[in-house]
């Protein structure tokens, strides 16, 4: 049987020294997968979590995006035929600078800082960060990835049949922001399911044959 790692919630981006942007993933999903694989009789699985995310659950935690990213490399490491289950939100973009306006003059500020107060305007600006998933198999996983999804209903089967091809991931789940859709993708095609907890137990199902 496969070492499972299940990934959950989401990484913090420091804006200054007391303040960070994140993404409101309360890590549930990877919680409750790990209830169903015990369930079918898994011996783990780990689970990886960031610090606001499920705060009673015995888990490994991350804060930032590169604590994710060492948490990550580690286990591939040490696990490289192990399943990476990726459902969490990982950020899409990173902090490139933080400016403040006073009057006509402007002021940039270092991420280890606190941004003073009285400024006339605050401005983050934000550019695109590396795809997480994309960087498994680089680190060396040669094991099955389980990739997610959130889109818009009429973007979501495309973009998880685009991340299954993009990643070769075993299986995607898609599901829609609306929350009226769930399905799984794989090499086969697609299978959608009527409720999220009938989706997360067919995924279960999935990840101890595999």
């Amino acid at each position: 049987m496969r070492a499972v790692l299940l990934v959950g919630g989401a990484p913090r981006i420091a804006v200054d020294a007391l303040r960070f942007l994140t993404v409101s993933a309360t890590g549930a999903t990877a919680l409750r997968l790990q209830t169903l694989l015990r369930e079918r009789g898994h011996p783990g699985p780990d689970l990886l979590l960031s610090r606001d995310a499920m705060a009673q659950a015995s888990a490994i935690r991350y804060g930032s995006r590169d604590d994710l990213e060492k948490a990550l490399r580690s286990w591939v490491h040490a696990q490289p035929e192990g399943v990476v289950v990726m459902s969490a939100a990982v950020n899409d973009y990173q902090l490139e600078s933080v400016e403040t306006t006073w009057g006509a003059g402007r002021r940039r500020h270092a991420v280890d800082q606190k941004i003073p107060s009285g400024a006339d305007a605050l401005q983050l600006r934000l550019v695109p960060a590396s795809k997480l998933i994309d960087q498994l198999r680089p680190w060396g996983l040669r094991g099955p990835i389980v990739g997610f999804k959130l889109q818009e209903r009429s973007g979501v089967q495309a973009a998880a049949h685009a991340l299954r091809e993009r990643t070769a991931a075993a299986v995607v789940l898609g599901n829609s922001i609306e929350g009226d859709y769930q399905g799984l993708f794989d090499a086969q095609g697609e299978r959608p399911y009527a409720t999220r907890e009938a989706v997360l137990a067919a995924l279960a199902d999935r990840i101890m044959l595999m």
